[in-house]
């Protein structure tokens, strides 16, 4: 499924009308063909700049970028243009690759709700979410039910934070992780729901302790000392 519709790419071009370029057609001059190739494109860029992919649901910058790849290569097609890279649409789209791989554009975040988990019989052993770069303070443990809600251990990024309550669990925000404290109310095999929020950008990089946030504005991401 490509990251964009022919609607989208025709939006920003006078003249690419159906009768001109189809969506599908039997030959490769179509729309449909184009936004594969684009698709294909932006996910590898992406994929190198540690962006996790497919993109679900796409960001509007995704759609954008998209929509310019595939315009440019109709524009070639018809006859528009001649070398794609004298394109001001192709040098767009190139520029906005080129930032996928460098882990340069923001695609801020998407939210999990009731994830569910199974707790490792060893209040030790950390389980992994299905994802990565979770928000600090975004995480919520609650039982299967959803009526009891457990408390985060944020002493490491947020000291004080409900002082006096018990502690039930420690997250690993880079590694997308989550451990239970003996001393609190879970235990293992227990299965629980879990909602965050994470970042589109997936740190892949075991040396990396900390996410300096060049792709999101709050903070950094915080990993348990037991995380290498």
């Amino acid at each position: 499924m490509g990251y964009c519709t022919p609607d989208d790419v025709r939006m920003r071009a006078v003249g690419m009308t159906e009768e001109a370029i189809p969506d599908v057609s039997s030959t490769g001059l179509n729309l449909t063909t184009l936004i594969e190739e684009t698709t294909a494109e932006v996910e590898e860029a992406a994929r190198a700049g540690d962006y996790e992919v497919p993109f679900d649901p796409v960001p509007e910058r995704i759609r954008d970028l998209c929509a310019l790849g595939a315009l440019a290569k109709a524009r070639q097609a018809l006859d528009m243009v001649g070398a794609l890279e004298g394109d001001p649409y192709w040098r767009e789209f190139e520029a906005g690759l080129q930032r996928l791989r460098g882990a340069d554009m923001d695609l801020g975040k998407v939210s999990v709700s009731d994830e569910s988990v199974t707790l490792p019989a060893d209040p030790e052993e950390w389980v992994r979410l299905a994802h990565q770069a979770v928000e600090l303070g975004s995480v919520t443990v609650t039982d299967e039910s959803g009526g009891v809600v457990y408390v985060e251990d944020r002493d490491a990024y947020e000291p004080g934070y409900r002082e006096g309550m018990p502690r039930d669990y420690r997250v690993d925000h880079r590694l997308g992780r989550i451990a239970w404290l003996a001393e609190g109310r879970l235990q293992g095999g227990q299965v629980v729901k879990v909602s965050y929020d994470y970042f589109r950008w997936q740190p892949g990089r075991g040396e990396e302790a900390e996410y300096g946030g060049r792709t999101a504005s709050p903070g950094r991401l915080w990993r348990a000392d037991s995380a290498l």
